[in-house]
């Protein structure tokens, strides 16, 4: 048998070194300093998850709810090492998106919108549990601030970040605007296929706009069910809702639901910006596009309807942005299936999304 760990002797890049939890300081995400974001409902010491324990969605919603898509931890310190510790209960290994995206954790440092990659948990794939260094271990002993984004489809049972003894932990800057952006979708919004959490687009626009996001999306079962808007509707203020869930509904589905999940969260929230992104596009739209031109024009036009309708009964604030464009000028590079995004579908989506974004709620 061939040795599937060769590789990591013939290049030591591609090694990785595990670490133990001997010398340093450890805290939980809820200890002072430390500040969580991507967890609306979530209090200090429950499970990470997404949505409240008991809410009354679908079987697929409540399983994915435990993925900490989206989820940060932000704190400031001196330490001139920072290991993580990770402990998981499900994992969603998948031969077409790496296990770094899936349970790794991405270290950003810097502040605002100044904010850059350091490292990614490198570890065994076959393993539930492991501890490494994710900055230092011989780091200048100064105050950095630093942005860790937690797994894409794992959900971990506990996390926990070791600094090297005595090293200070203080409180993160504040965003320019604590009011979260809510994104409502599917795989594609959950971070599917992201070699690493830092890459999902929710994610890089908020590095990009310093502001919360809030992901609620949901592999496969983000269907525009009430029992999701109503749970939306809870978020106290929110900055804009993003609803982007065509690839889960289809035509049928995004026709019965779109008026009323909007209705839900107009109720609550009449003057919030809600923005509808259409599908993005699928690699064999190229090859095929008579095949596809039919089913594209039905989903745009539900959304630009919709627009037409609650723009001519007053609504201003809800718009419509077309995710066929989001992928920008080489749309066919964008994605590991022909359906789910890379790293460079995801970058291109943040840039394309983001200023819509910043310009709405500019407007607001």
């Amino acid at each position: 048998m061939a040795d599937k760990q060769k590789i990591r002797k013939v290049d030591k890049a591609m090694d990785f070194k595990e670490q133990s939890r001997e010398g340093m300081d450890w805290y939980t995400v809820d200890s002072p300093g430390f500040v969580l974001d991507g967890l609306y409902w979530r209090k200090p010491g429950e499970p990470f998850r997404r949505l409240p324990l008991g809410s009354s969605v679908s079987e697929g919603v409540d399983y994915l709810a435990g993925h900490t898509a989206g989820v940060m931890a932000r704190f400031r310190t001196d330490a001139s090492e920072i290991r993580l510790r990770a402990v998981f209960d499900d994992c969603c290994k998948m031969d077409h998106m790496p296990c770094t995206g899936v349970m790794g954790f991405d270290l950003y440092e810097g502040s605002h919108s100044a904010k850059f990659y350091r490292k990614t948990t490198r570890f065994d794939h076959k393993c539930e549990e492991y501890t490494v260094t994710v900055f230092g271990p011989d780091a200048e002993k100064k105050m950095r601030e630093f942005t860790l984004h937690f797994p894409l489809y794992a959900h971990p049972a506990a996390v926990e970040i070791g600094l090297c003894a005595g090293a200070q932990v203080l409180p993160p800057s504040p965003w320019k605007d604590p009011r979260p952006v809510v994104v409502y979708g599917t795989s594609i919004q959950q971070g599917g296929c992201a070699s690493r959490p830092g890459m999902c687009h929710t994610n890089i626009m908020s590095r990009m706009l310093d502001r919360p996001f809030v992901n609620l999306a949901f592999s496969g079962s983000g269907r525009g069910e009430p029992a999701m808007a109503e749970l939306m509707a809870q978020i106290a203020d929110p900055a804009m809702f993003v609803l982007d869930y065509d690839a889960n509904a289809e035509v049928e589905g995004l026709r019965k639901t779109l008026s009323g999940f909007i209705d839900i969260l107009r109720a609550k929230h009449p003057e919030t910006p809600i923005l509808l992104v259409s599908h993005l596009p699928y690699a064999a739209e190229f090859s095929a596009p008579l095949e596809f031109t039919k089913w594209r024009y039905d989903l745009t036009s539900i959304h630009m309807e919709e627009l037409r309708k609650r723009r001519e009964a007053g609504d201003k604030n809800i718009h419509f942005l077309d995710g066929s464009t989001l992928y920008g000028p080489e749309p066919s590079e964008c994605t590991v299936d022909g359906g789910h995004a890379t790293d460079l579908g995801f970058f291109n989506i943040a840039h394309r999304m983001a200023p819509v974004i910043e310009r709405l709620l500019t407007q607001a």
